[in-house]
């Protein structure tokens, strides 16, 4: 007869866990991720690449020009790919880390005789060979390159200089002045492959446009590059240090301006009706606004002490105010004095007529000179009954800084009643200063 226990109540029969409820134990879990992952590094850090090499995409084609290459100023100026893939093998550990930047693929160029001796652009085919760019990792081996060879274009360097010309289409006004256009920059450096830049014969900077223009414009052109035929040239390898330019055409209204002339030492009553100028007036352009507050130009004033009867014409030179334009290049203009009724004569001034003015305190000025011949020149009804009273003189003593001697001074001739007469010529007296 069997006898077996019965379970006291309340008592818990014990169970065995099973492997698929401890995936549900986080400390489990962790202990057996932890073992997997040292496993595989064990395994990976044993196995290498050998057999089956990694391939790195994208590593940088680095072209070096050999010395000969370098002495004919060789340069690449077109290749057919710029990265390559590389194929390592190794440590697995180190190979997994490397980057395209750890690595280069490296192709030379060898200049042929021929390319030293005939110009334009040349076709080469280089070998690439992969090279390690970095010392950060070494424990690999390069196994190969795809592509193994890179076609280039080669061609001698060469840079020039050019002037920038404009060409520059708009539509004008006749009342208006249009400066010769005038650039940001005057010249362009362009350089590329000799036989591309010894195409080019000039640059231009171009704009056309059906505007009239009235006032001042500022145009942004592209330059365009021309050969001596006249046609445009579209190189790609060509470069320039600047691809456009501002052009400024400067518009300024024109305006007919009189001339003014005038004088110094000229009697009070002399008409300026009989002062006239050839031409009587010019074609200006300059700022709107400043061209509106100016109604004529004054000429440099004729000297009265050298006009006489057998001297009546002068040569004046038309002076601007700046910013202003003289549109037709008149400069010299002639200003004729018109003496018709006037006359001349010679009339003594007594030296007892010279009058003193602006001596100092305590200067003591005495006129030596008895008598002066002046010559008159006038209207005839005044001159023709002058006499030594009607004459005077001024001694102006302000300009006289030297102490006690003889000196020679300048006077100045007056009348007392010939509103309309001046003395022809320069006139100095001798004089006697005294200091007390």
């Amino acid at each position: 007869m069997k006898w077996f226990r019965r379970k006291k109540d309340g008592e818990q029969q014990k169970k065995r866990p099973r492997i698929s409820e401890l995936f549900y134990n986080n400390h489990f879990v962790m202990a057996f991720s932890l073992a997997v992952a040292l496993i595989l590094w064990f395994v990976m850090a044993l196995t290498n690449t050998t057999e089956r090499p990694l391939e790195i995409n994208d590593v940088p084609i680095e072209i070096t020009l050999s010395p000969a290459a370098q002495e004919d100023n060789l340069k690449v100026f077109e290749q057919s790919d710029t990265t390559a893939t590389v194929s390592v093998s190794g440590n697995s550990v180190i190979v997994n880390q490397l980057k395209a930047s750890d690595l280069k693929a490296v192709a030379t160029l060898y200049p042929t005789s021929s390319s030293s001796s005939s110009g334009g652009m040349k076709e080469y085919t280089l070998s690439l060979d992969p090279r390690k760019a970095t010392n950060e990792l070494t424990d690999y081996q390069l196994v190969s390159v795809e592509p193994k060879e890179i076609t280039v274009m080669v061609d001698k360097y060469k840079e020039t200089v050019l002037p920038i010309e404009t060409d520059i289409s708009y539509e004008r006004n006749d009342q208006y002045y249009y400066n010769n256009p005038s650039l940001s920059v005057d010249s362009v450096t362009i350089s590329g492959p000799e036989s591309s830049v010894d195409k080019v014969s000039r640059v231009t900077a171009e704009y056309r446009t059906d505007e009239v223009l009235t006032s001042t414009k500022v145009f942004t052109c592209e330059l365009t590059a021309y050969d001596e035929n006249g046609e445009k040239i579209q190189d790609k390898y060509l470069e320039y240090s600047v691809t456009q330019a501002d052009v400024t055409v400067s518009v300024f209204p024109i305006k007919e301006m009189e001339l003014e002339p005038g004088g110094i030492n000229m009697p009070t009553s002399f008409p300026t009706t009989r002062m006239s100028v050839e031409p009587e007036s010019i074609l200006v352009a300059g700022p709107e606004d400043s061209l509106n507050n100016l109604t004529s130009l004054s000429l440099e004033p004729i000297d009265f002490s050298g006009v006489n009867l057998n001297t009546t014409t002068f040569t004046r030179t038309v002076s601007l105010p700046t910013g202003f334009l003289n549109i037709r290049n008149i400069w010299d203009v002639e200003v004729s004095l018109n003496l018709s009724g006037y006359t001349q004569k010679n009339i003594t001034l007594n030296g007892s007529n010279v009058v003193v003015k602006n001596n100092r305190s305590g200067q003591k000025v005495e006129v030596l000179t008895d008598n002066l011949s002046v010559q008159v020149v006038g209207p005839e009804n005044q001159v023709s009954d002058m006499t030594s009273a009607d004459l005077y003189g001024t001694l102006d003593m302000s300009t006289q800084t030297e102490g006690s001697g003889t000196v020679n001074m300048p006077v100045t001739i007056g009348f007392t009643n010939a509103s309309g007469c001046w003395a022809y010529g320069k006139y100095t007296v001798s004089v006697q200063v005294d200091q007390q």
